[in-house]
C-alpha cells in the first residue's frame, strides 16, 4: 500500500526577488512606493496578522480597492498562506458585493475607505465572513471596521515558513458574469504557478513581448479584470516595477510614462482610443520613446484605430485574443498587424484551438466556427458551479462563446458571439444579470436587453421594457433604480417601450428581432 506524498509549497517569487535585490523598486502607486524588501515585509507581517484572524490554507480572502499597493501587499500576504485572492470590481454595488464575498466563501472583506457605505451598514448579509473580518485602508478609521494599517502594525510573532502546505490551497477567482444572470468564479488554485505549462506560457510572453528583468510597468486597467491581472503578475515573475495609475486618464497615463521611464502596458480598445484623441501638443512634450510594449485585448479594436495607434505611437502595439477563463490564446505583432489589421493573430504558444459548429464538428479553414481552447493556464472550473462548467466543455476544450473565422495561414478573425455578451470599453456586460434587475422593478413586467453601437465604448447596453398595464414608470426611474443596483456600465443608456417581448415557444428571447427593430429606432 502506498503512502500519498504530501503536495509542495509553490515557489515564492516574492522571497526570490527580495533576498536578490531588496532595494529595487516593486510597486509605484500615486502616494507612496515599495521596494522588494518592503513589500516582503509587510505581506509577511499581513499573512502573521490574518492567520491570527482565523483565516487558514485553503481560504479565500475578498479585496475592493482602486489600483494601489495594497494589492500586491495582500496577494503576496495571502501566497504565504496559500490563500485565494477574490477582488471584487469597484463599481459594484452592496448587493452585487454581499454575492460575491458569499458564493466565493471570503472569509475577510478588505476594501478601500470610500467604499464603506456600501458594505459596512450591510454587515449581517455577510454569514462567512469572520468576526473583525472588514478590513478598511487609505482613509479614516472606522468603528465598523479594523484598520488596515493596524494589522501591520500589532502584526503576532508567528513562524510563517513553519506553516506545512496546505491540503487543498485556496482558489483565486475573478468573477464573470453568465447566461444565468449572476456572476461566475474563473477559479484557480493558489499552487497555479506549478501547474504543467504554466511557466513555459510566462516565458513564451516575457520573449514575444519583448519583456525582461528591467521591466517597467503600468497597471492602468482595473486589477479585478483578469488581463491587467495576468500581465502584472508576468512584471512581478521577472523581478520588475509595477506602476499603478489607481484610474485610467489618457494624458496622466502618458506622463506617467514619460517620468517612470514605462516599457510596457496593457490598453482595452476604449484607452486605445483616447489616446488617439489626445492633441500632439501634449505628446510632443513628452518623453515616450521608453514604451516598447502596448497590449491590447478584451473588445474588438477596429482595424483603423490599429493603423493610426501605430502610426502616431510607433510599432508597439500587440493584440491578443483571450477570456479570463482560458488566459492569452492568440497574438498578433505590430508587423502582422500592418498586413492584416482585422486578424487578432495566430495561436499563441501553449495553446490549441480548434472550432467546432454547433453539432460538434471540426470546421476547416475559412468557416465559422465556435472557437474552444485547451491550454495549461486554462481556469480549473468555475466555483461551486459545475453545471456552468460542463456547459463550456467539448472534450478537453472550453470556449467562451466567440465565432471565429481561421485563415489558410492560421491567423484568427472573431466575427461574432454565440452568447448576448455586451462588451463595453473592454468591460463584459451580460443581458440576462441587467434584465434580471429590470424585472425586478415595480412597474415593469418584461425586459429584454441587447447591445447598441457607441461611438465611445463600442457598445453600450439599450433596453426593450414592457410596462405593468396602466402603470407609467420614466425613462429617468429606470435609470436610477438602475443605479442603485448595478455597476454604472450595465445602466441602459436607450429604453424602449415595446408592447411584447419576441420569443420563442419556449421562452428564449428573440435578440435578433430586438437587433433589428434597434436599427429602425
Amino acid at each position: 500500500m502506498t503512502t500519498e506524498q504530501p503536495r509542495s509549497k509553490p515557489p515564492n517569487f516574492l522571497e526570490i526577488h527580495a533576498g536578490n535585490h531588496p532595494d529595487k523598486l516593486a510597486v509605484i502607486g500615486m502616494d507612496r512606493s515599495l521596494t522588494y524588501g518592503q513589500l516582503r515585509e509587510r505581506a509577511r507581517r499581513l499573512a502573521r496578522s490574518l492567520y491570527a484572524l482565523g483565516v487558514r490554507p485553503g481560504d479565500q480572502v475578498a479585496l475592493m480597492t482602486y489600483n494601489n499597493p495594497v494589492q500586491p501587499e495582500v496577494s503576496n500576504a495571502l501566497q504565504y498562506l496559500e490563500v485565494g485572492l477574490v477582488m471584487v470590481g469597484y463599481r459594484m454595488k452592496p448587493r452585487e458585493i454581499e454575492y460575491i464575498v458569499d458564493n466565493s466563501d471570503s472569509r475577510v472583506l478588505i476594501f478601500w475607505h470610500e467604499f464603506a457605505d456600501r458594505i459596512l451598514p450591510y454587515k449581517e448579509n455577510y454569514a462567512k465572513v469572520l468576526p473583525g473580518g472588514f478590513i478598511s485602508f487609505g482613509g479614516p478609521t472606522n468603528p465598523d471596521a479594523q484598520d488596515y494599517e493596524s494589522l501591520h502594525d500589532n502584526a503576532p510573532d508567528m513562524d510563517l515558513d513553519a506553516l506545512p502546505p496546505a491540503a487543498e490551497p485556496g482558489s483565486s477567482m475573478i468573477y464573470t458574469s453568465g447566461t444565468t444572470g449572476r456572476p461566475k468564479g474563473a477559479a484557480r488554485k493558489t499552487d497555479f504557478v506549478a501547474k504543467p505549462g504554466v511557466m513555459d506560457f510566462m516565458f513564451s510572453a516575457i520573449s514575444n513581448l519583448k519583456m525582461n528583468p528591467n521591466e517597467v510597468h503600468l497597471v492602468c486597467c482595473p486589477l479585478y479584470h483578469s488581463a491587467p491581472t495576468l500581465f502584472n503578475i508576468i512584471c512581478f515573475l521577472l523581478g520588475g516595477t509595477s506602476v499603478l495609475q489607481p484610474r485610467f486618464d489618457a494624458v496622466e497615463f502618458l506622463e506617467w510614462v514619460d517620468k517612470h521611464r514605462v516599457t510596457s502596458t496593457h490598453l482595452v480598445p476604449t484607452m486605445v482610443r483616447r489616446l488617439l484623441d489626445v492633441p500632439e501638443s501634449v505628446t510632443d512634450r513628452l518623453d515616450l520613446s521608453s514604451l516598447r510594449t502596448v497590449i491590447c485585448g478584451a473588445a474588438p479594436l477596429f482595424p483603423e484605430y490599429k493603423l493610426a495607434f501605430l502610426d502616431r505611437y510607433g510599432d508597439c502595439l500587440y493584440e491578443y485574443y483571450g477570456s479570463t477563463e482560458a488566459g492569452m490564446n492568440t497574438l498578433i505583432t505590430p508587423e502582422e498587424m500592418r498586413e492584416r489589421p482585422a486578424s487578432v493573430g495566430r495561436q499563441f504558444t501553449g495553446n490549441e484551438l480548434i472550432l467546432f459548429d454547433e453539432m460538434g464538428n471540426e470546421v476547416p479553414d475559412g468557416e465559422r466556427g465556435i472557437l474552444y481552447i485547451h491550454n495549461g493556464i486554462m481556469m480549473d472550473g468555475y466555483y461551486k458551479n459545475e453545471k456552468a462548467t460542463e456547459e463550456t466543455r467539448q472534450q478537453k476544450y472550453i470556449t467562451v462563446g466567440d465565432v471565429a473565422i481561421r485563415d489558410k495561414e492560421g491567423y484568427y478573425f472573431i466575427v461574432d458571439r454565440v452568447k448576448d455578451m455586451i462588451i463595453r470599453g473592454g468591460v463584459n456586460v451580460y443581458p440576462a444579470e441587467v434584465e434580471e434587475v429590470l424585472v425586478s422593478m415595480a412597474g415593469i413586467a418584461d425586459a429584454a436587453v441587447v447591445g447598441i453601437q457607441d461611438q465611445e465604448f463600442g457598445e453600450a447596453v439599450a433596453a426593450f421594457l414592457v410596462y405593468d398595464e396602466g402603470v407609467s414608470v420614466s425613462e429617468e426611474d429606470v435609470k436610477t433604480y438602475c443605479a442603485d443596483q448595478m455597476e454604472n456600465h450595465k445602466i441602459p443608456v436607450a429604453i424602449f417601450p415595446i408592447d411584447e417581448i419576441p420569443r420563442t415557444p419556449t421562452g428564449k428571447i428573440l435578440k435578433r428581432e430586438l437587433r433589428e427593430k434597434l436599427k429602425e429606432e
